[in-house]
């Protein structure tokens, strides 16, 4: 790997970190003062992470996951687990889910494709 391929390879992962920081986020219904409140961190910071406007440091992501009460290890199974759906799947489908994921009407939307997916 050269170093432009790092610096990529770098520049991807830490979108799929933030990307699933939001996404817990989210899950656990929490604000981003919330968030802020307890991972001892400004709003401002965790709206400049979100935003991808500041490269995170590891600091700030051991404050974030503190902060959503996510162990580290779980953290990266969680990941993992997201990474085995995309090569199994796609990409297209993980970012799908994702949508579905965070969307007020999920049940509905599982229940449509509930329904599709019995179609013979």
């Amino acid at each position: 790997m050269n170093e432009e391929e790092i610096k990529l390879f770098a520049t991807i992962e830490a979108q799929r970190i933030i990307d699933q920081l939001i996404s817990l986020r989210k899950k656990k219904g929490m604000s981003q003062e919330l968030l802020a409140e307890k991972s001892g961190m400004s709003r401002n910071t965790i709206i400049q992470v979100e935003k991808r406007k500041v490269k995170i440091s590891l600091v700030t992501f051991c404050a974030l996951l503190k902060g959503l009460d996510v162990k580290y290890s779980e953290f990266f199974n969680i990941t993992q687990q997201e990474s085995n759906l995309a090569e199994e799947f796609g990409d297209n489908m993980v970012e799908l889910m994702k949508k579905l994921n965070d969307n007020p009407n999920k049940d509905k939307y599982m229940a449509i494709l509930d329904t599709l997916l019995t179609i013979k």
